[in-house]
């Protein structure tokens, strides 16, 4: 009997000739194996992609550019950047976006060199800090002595909103600050309330939808220096800030250009992902403690404005924002305070041109709650900036009333969003009016251009046809209310493309087709009973 036979005969003497066969590997074959199995693990769990890199020769990706390409501003500034028509590749050995965000925090190396404090008091008694970095302190030519710039100064200024718990000593802002100045503009960092060494004076917080702060900052410094052209740059929560507060405000914000570098878009949507796997939810915890850490240099008014045992306790950022930012900023529920804080519901009214950048493998701002067909534009801050100062597009302030940030037209809800008109297969943002009329042929280059990086003017473009058309629809006598709704939104879907309306047939065929499967199997099988034999003398 050979071996084969006796593991046929006996599933034990099988088990044993295995066990006696693992024994014979060498502990230093199973060493290997093990360090293999942990190196793949940690190869995607922290999304690595340099193989991808290796096999397509380290040439890295096309930059992706999402914009109107009949707008008069791409050809204008982005043709003349060539960092957009270059190609991005991530240094080999930093190729995860997870190792990227941690080495700038920890390996940096910031550059050395001093701020010029200047103490900002707010409206309602709040304080914070403005430190300021001028070309001048950067570029070795004697500087002045006080810490204000000549009122006549004709340097343009570039604002920068921090993010999340981030003032302007952090790693990533001090890069930014420095590298801008250098390029020949002054920079003023706008610290959050309570961070850069400053105490709450008043019992107001920030928070990623508090624009009260950026928005006296900025009429402060265009009220000194009129002269400057004005332009900001918000980085992760500060890019929502900066967004929403260009929408409430749309052409009455007296600053020139402005860039939204890592915004987290929808804050609901970002809530959730950072939620949902294990990588992510280290991204939240972190997080969660930089925010326990700013309530505690603030715990006394904390205590007395919010729970503070909830905050204690807290595990992530959404737990944080339910017992501290709710309480505080008065909001009804977090998804509420979420909804209408979010940047991308504030998109739609922004009138000056805007840079919008994005990372695709972001680990905290996900690309799905990046709002694409309102934000077509992605480019390079230092090189758009520079060329929009030299070019005819830099948005002038328009002193008519527009909307304010509790105007109807910004609070937001479930069935409040940007309303879409899809027109030669563009889609472009409607803001969130309800309008009784439908656009008109001389309206639709207005309509193109109504994405938030192009010379777009909303309010202006839209005006004269909302009025006509609700002079119109005051004359008409005929008809009653519910049918021209009706033959409105007729009208509206037979406008649609070809591709929408075989979309929409598609989707009612699909989600009809169970009901209609049933149905036929339920005659089949009536048929089929009747069929059989003995079953019509019963």
């Amino acid at each position: 009997m050979d071996c084969s036979d006796a593991i046929l005969e006996s599933p034990a003497a099988a088990y044993e000739l295995l066990l006696k066969s693992a024994i014979a590997i060498p502990l230093s074959h199973y060493l290997a194996a093990a360090l293999f199995s942990i190196i793949v693990f940690l190869y995607n769990f922290l999304e690595f992609h340099f193989f991808h890199d290796f096999l397509t020769g380290f040439r890295g990706a096309p930059i992706s550019l999402t914009y109107n390409s009949s707008s008069e501003i791409y050809h204008g500034v982005v043709s003349k950047c060539p960092t957009l028509h270059g190609r991005y590749l991530a240094t080999p050995w930093l190729s995860s976006p997870h190792i990227q965000t941690s080495f700038l925090n920890f390996f940096g190396r910031p550059p050395v060199f001093t701020y010029r404090r200047q103490m900002f008091h707010a409206s309602d008694g709040g304080t914070f800090a403005l430190d300021w970095l001028l070309h001048s302190d950067v570029s070795g030519v004697a500087v002045q002595n006080d810490n204000v710039l000549a009122k006549d100064d004709a340097t343009p200024i570039v604002i920068i909103i921090p993010g999340l718990t981030s003032d302007s000593a952090s790693p990533y802002m001090k890069h930014i600050v420095f590298g801008t100045a250098k390029n020949g503009l002054n920079v003023v960092v706008s610290n959050h309330r309570g961070l850069g060494g400053v105490s709450i004076t008043s019992d107001c917080f920030y928070n990623a939808g508090w624009t009260e702060d950026v928005r006296e900052v900025i009429n402060h410094l265009h009220k000194e220096y009129s002269a400057a052209p004005l332009f900001v740059v918000g980085t992760s929560i500060g890019a929502n800030i900066l967004v929403k507060y260009l929408g409430e405000d749309g052409e009455n914000v007296p600053i020139a250009g402005a860039a939204a570098v890592c915004s987290p878009w929808d804050l609901l949507i970002s809530s959730r992902f950072i939620s949902r796997r294990p990588i992510q939810k280290l991204y939240d915890r972190a997080l969660t403690i930089g925010l326990q850490g700013y309530a505690q240099l603030h715990e006394t008014r904390y205590t007395r404005l919010a729970n503070w045992d909830g905050i204690i306790k807290s595990r992530t950022v959404r737990d944080f924002d339910t017992h501290a930012t709710c309480l505080v900023g008065k909001y009804e529920t977090v998804d509420t305070f979420y909804r209408r804080c979010s940047g991308s519901a504030f998109i739609g009214q922004v009138s000056v041109p805007l840079l919008c950048i994005s990372a695709l493998d972001d680990p905290v701002c996900t690309k799905e709650a990046i709002p694409w067909d309102e934000c077509r534009w992605v480019r390079a801050v230092n090189e758009f900036l520079g060329v929009l100062l030299s070019s005819p597009y830099m948005h002038k302030q328009n002193k008519a009333e527009s909307a304010g940030p509790h105007s109807p037209l910004m609070q937001t809800s479930i069935d409040q969003g940007p309303y879409l008109n899809l027109t030669d297969g563009m889609v472009a943002a409607m803001g969130n009016e309800h309008i009784d009329g439908e656009e008109t042929p001389e309206n639709h280059s207005q309509t193109d251009q109504t994405v938030p990086v192009t010379d777009n003017h909303v309010s202006s473009g839209r005006k004269s046809h909302f009025a006509t058309n609700d002079a119109q629809s005051s004359e008409d006598d005929g008809g009653s209310k519910g049918s021209g709704i009706i033959q409105r939104c007729l009208h509206q879907l037979s406008r649609q493309s070809n591709k929408s309306i075989w979309l929409l047939a598609y989707i009612a065929i699909m989600s009809s087709w169970p009901l209609a499967g049933a149905a036929l199997r339920y005659l089949h099988r009536k048929k089929l009973m009747k069929s059989l034999p003995g079953r019509g003398s019963k």
